[in-house]
This record gives C-alpha cells, sequence and structure tokens, in this order.
C-alpha cells in the first residue's frame, strides 16, 4: 500500500502536462449539444401545454354550449321538444396572446336527425355538433374541436 502523500514529490497526479485544446472543444461541443436539447425539450414542451390549454379552452366552450341547447330545449316555452337555437361562426375567445392581443375562435351549432335500432325498435332522435375553431398563431393552421351530444324524444311523443 502506497502512502496517500509522498513528502518527497508534492505532485499527485503523474502527468501535469494539462488538457488539449481538442479535449477542450470536443468538451464545449458536448456540453453545447446537451444544452441545446434541453432547450429544445423545453419549447416543445411549453408549446404543447399551451396547444392542451387552447384544446381545453374550446372544449369547455363547446360543452357550454350544447348544456344551454339542451336547456333551451328542454325548457322552452312552446313544449316543443324539437326547438334549439343554432347559429353559425359566433366569435369565441380561446385564449390571450401576450398583453393585449385576444386569440379568436368561431363556434358553429349546427342539427342533424339520426335513427337508432334496438330490440327491434326504432328510435329517432336529434344531434346536435358544437365546433370550435381557430388559426392556430404557431403554425397558422386551423384547429378545431368538435362535440356531439344526442336528443333522444321522450316515449309517447
Amino acid at each position: 500500500m502506497t502512502p496517500r502523500f509522498l513528502h518527497d514529490d508534492t505532485c499527485l497526479l503523474s502527468n501535469e502536462r494539462g488538457v488539449t485544446l481538442l479535449e477542450v472543444l470536443v468538451t464545449a461541443v458536448v456540453l453545447a449539444l446537451l444544452v441545446l436539447s434541453v432547450y429544445i425539450g423545453i419549447v416543445f414542451a411549453e408549446r404543447m401545454a399551451v396547444r392542451n390549454y387552447r384544446d381545453r379552452a374550446a372544449t369547455l366552450i363547446a360543452t357550454g354550449e350544447l348544456e344551454r341547447q339542451y336547456f333551451i330545449n328542454r325548457y322552452n316555452a312552446m313544449g316543443d321538444q324539437d326547438y334549439f337555437k343554432l347559429f353559425s361562426n359566433r366569435e369565441v375567445v380561446i385564449d390571450r396572446i401576450g398583453k393585449r392581443d385576444l386569440l379568436m375562435g368561431s363556434l358553429t351549432v349546427s342539427r342533424y336527425s339520426g335513427v337508432e335500432y334496438s330490440d327491434s325498435q326504432r328510435y329517432s332522435f336529434n344531434y346536435l355538433i358544437a365546433r370550435v375553431e381557430w388559426r392556430d398563431p404557431y403554425n397558422d393552421e386551423i384547429t378545431y374541436i368538435q362535440l356531439r351530444e344526442d336528443y333522444y324524444k321522450k316515449l309517447g311523443s
């Protein structure tokens, strides 16, 4: 076993040449690649978080409108089960961009009819489709959320 510090030799390294320029460059490149990959990951994660927030906001807008249509259909003054207030391209706010700008979208509610068969019975129903559409500021593409709600008629009606 050799002693930890030799009294007659004060250096701990057998070679005191230092680090070569090539080793410094390789280390700098590796560190730059690591920093760049972390930066790209953070930018991508931030962009996905914003996209998920906007999708969630649009889903809540469409869900709220479908709930409103259910209330209008269920409790209208005429007692009509097919009473809906349809519209096209109503402006809605999806998100804030910066401090003053708003990301605007359009909300459309459309009505369709359908038939379903179960146990040799025929059931007629209406369904509404609520579509929230906006132009994504990052890639300038049209993005949309579309939800469907079925409204079955009461039996005996």
